[in-house]
This record gives structure tokens, C-alpha cells and sequence, in this order.
């Protein structure tokens, strides 16, 4: 069992056997977790261009902005050569999918044509009447022309597939071009508070996240819970959440329980929203002791 499937079920111990014994302790009904308190709404990562370097930054941890708010500008290292090199490659995009669609397309009408001529041997065979007609031929056209249509219902799953694929070729182009050209300002997505900025001026973006912010109106704790507890649990069940740094207890109560257990670890999520957002939205992703009544 993993350290953390350990934590948890020593957790259900403790809740258990700590204070007065009631009835209800005395059952067991409470289940105990490791949870990390979170913006209810999640953190949202705000990305820019890999490989920019930050020129200016106009915001600092703890500020609450609007959506549409400046937080950052970057700049790639040859701004113009990035947008070209962007732009050619939308253009490649474009045209190879143009492409692609083109010759499946053609596939497709070549399929279906095929299995036209099968179909019509068929009826042209069928039509000249029994006594002039081979049962081993017609079997053998009636074979053909299934086989014609069964290839016909491939080269069209192939289209469709071929239309998805340079779809997503061409957005993830288009998302590229989009970034080059405008420059790299980076804006906020939401309302919210500037949880962390990860870049600093003049050094260079990387895939990660360049500011990382959540709207924190509305906090929650996502615990684990031990695999063997999560069938017991319900929305709406009462839960308390504890740590040293809290000076009392905050409550809150089961808003979502997922339904992924991690095989290594033997612990699945669970979301829970907390009745206050104070203190915790000033403690965003610390680690607390959860215990859910059931």
C-alpha cells in the first residue's frame, strides 16, 4: 500500500478514536484523507510563446485583475523571423491538408465506383433468370460486391479520420501564427488573483506556465481517499479540514468524487467546497487533514 493509501487510512483511525466515544465514532463513520486547498474553479495557467524572452512584467503575486488585464510582454529572439517561420508552416499546413483530403477523397469516389460496378453485375446477373444463371457465379458476384462495399466503408472511415487529423494540424498552426503575431502580450484569461509568476524580465518562456492565477471567491480542497473508501462516500456529506497553520477547523462539504483509482497508489479525488473562502484562499495549495463524515 502506497504512503499515501497509509496516511488515509491511519487518518480513519484517528477520526475514529479522537475525543469523547460516541455511537458514532464507535461505528466508524468517518473517513479520513490528505488533501491540498485549491481555487474551487482550479488554477489556470497562462502560456505564452516557448523560447520569448520577457520583457516587462505589470503584475505581482496577491493582485486581483480583470480578464483582458496585461500581465506580461514578450519578445522572441528574432520577432520577425518567428512570425515568417510561423506563417510558412500555417501555409504548409493548409496546403498538405488540402492535400491529404484531396487524395482520400478521391479514394473514396474510386471505392465507391468499384462497388457501383459490383452491385450492378449483380442485378445484370440476377436479371438474365434463373435457368440461365450459376448459383457458383452469382455467389461469386454477391462475395464481389460485399467486398466492394466493405472497402468502400473503409476508404470513407479514412476520410473521416484524414478531415479530423488535419484539423487539429491546422489549429495547432493557427494557435502558433496567432502567438507570433501578437507579439507576446500575455493577458489574463479570467477574473482572478496573480497566484505565482514563474518568469522574471529577461529570461526566457519555456512550455510551462509564465503566471499561474485563480479566481479565489470560492475555495475547495481536493483530498485522496483510500480506494476501499470512496463507495461509501455521497455529495453533500459534511467534512472537516484541519492543519497547524489553521487556528480552527474549516467546513466544507463533498461536491464531486471521482470515479479514477490510481493502481499505484490505491486513492482516488475528491473535491470538496469549502463553506468560507477565508483564510484558505490566502493558503492556496497547502497540504490539510480531511475528514469526512458519512
Amino acid at each position: 500500500m502506497s504512503h499515501s493509501a497509509q496516511v488515509a487510512r491511519v487518518l480513519v483511525a484517528t477520526a475514529c478514536i479522537a475525543g469523547p466515544a460516541t455511537a458514532h465514532d464507535a461505528r466508524g463513520l468517518a473517513i479520513g484523507a490528505i488533501g491540498q486547498i485549491v481555487p474551487e474553479s482550479g488554477v489556470v495557467d497562462v502560456i505564452g510563446s516557448p523560447g520569448s524572452r520577457v520583457v516587462a512584467v505589470y503584475v505581482h503575486v496577491g493582485e486581483v485583475v480583470k480578464a483582458g488585464t496585461l500581465l506580461m510582454s514578450t519578445q522572441g529572439v528574432t520577432p520577425e523571423s518567428d512570425v515568417a517561420t510561423a506563417r510558412n508552416q500555417l501555409i504548409a499546413a493548409k496546403r498538405l491538408a488540402i492535400e491529404k483530403v484531396a487524395a482520400q477523397t478521391t479514394a473514396v469516389r474510386l471505392a465507391k465506383s468499384v462497388a457501383a460496378q459490383a452491385n450492378a453485375s449483380v442485378r445484370i446477373y440476377r436479371a438474365m433468370g434463373s435457368s440461365l444463371v450459376s448459383k457458383r457465379k452469382l455467389d461469386h458476384l454477391e462475395a464481389a460486391a460485399t467486398q466492394a462495399r466493405l472497402s468502400l466503408d473503409v476508404e470513407r472511415d479514412k476520410l473521416r479520420v484524414t478531415r479530423t487529423q488535419v484539423q487539429s494540424a491546422l489549429a495547432s498552426a493557427q494557435r502558433l501564427y496567432d502567438l507570433a503575431i501578437q507579439g507576446a502580450d500575455l493577458r489574463a484569461p479570467i477574473d482572478g488573483s496573480i497566484l505565482r509568476i514563474n518568469q522574471a524580465v529577461g529570461t526566457q518562456l519555456g512550455s510551462g506556465a509564465a503566471v499561474e492565477m485563480g479566481n479565489l471567491d470560492a475555495m475547495a480542497v481536493l483530498c485522496q481517499v483510500y480506494e476501499g473508501d470512496i463507495l461509501h462516500l455521497r455529495p453533500g456529506m459534511r467534512a472537516t479540514i484541519q492543519s497547524r497553520a489553521l487556528a480552527a477547523p474549516l467546513q466544507g462539504r463533498v461536491v464531486e468524487i471521482g470515479r479514477m483509482i490510481d493502481p499505484h497508489t490505491e486513492i482516488g479525488n475528491v473535491r470538496i467546497k469549502l463553506d468560507h473562502a477565508d483564510p484558505a484562499n490566502r493558503l492556496v495549495g497547502m497540504e490539510v487533514n480531511v475528514t469526512i463524515d458519512r
